[in-house]
């Protein structure tokens, strides 16, 4: 029984998540324009293709950008969802996933139906102010 609801549970979010690439939206590209009006690092924002989410879920359009003072590599993204339950399931699984390694954790905030996911390695004051920032 227990295998059943699982595999359920994995369909479920399989038939959310199979929707084409997603494009920038003008949700995300406000809020990076927001970050830069603030004063904030956000910098070579593209939109995320289903190779860019890894093991995450693909539930909401994604859009990353680059934080370079923390290194090569280093990102922030900027989801937007269609639903309340999707955000919730994509910001539980970086929560989550920064609980079992130190090197993937994440900051994570949200308002609305936009996530935005930081590098663990950022300042948690500097975090704090993208969260601020947020339109």
């Amino acid at each position: 029984m227990r295998r059943i609801l699982m595999l359920l549970a994995l369909l479920s979010l399989a038939a959310c998540g199979a929707r084409g690439a997603p494009a920038a939206g003008g949700g995300a590209e406000q809020v990076i324009a927001a970050f830069r009006a603030a004063g904030l690092e956000a910098e070579g924002e593209r939109a995320m293709t289903q190779a860019d989410y890894g093991d995450a879920p693909f539930l909401c359009s994604g859009t990353q950008f680059s934080l370079p003072s923390l290194g090569e590599g280093k990102v922030g993204r900027v989801f937007i969802c269609d639903r309340r339950e999707e955000l919730t399931s994509l910001k539980t699984y970086f929560n989550v996933r920064g609980q079992g390694n130190p090197e993937l954790r994440s900051w994570t905030y949200s308002k609305d139906l936009v996530l935005v996911q930081l590098d663990g390695s950022m300042p948690r004051e500097t975090a704090q102010k993208y969260e601020a920032a947020l339109p």
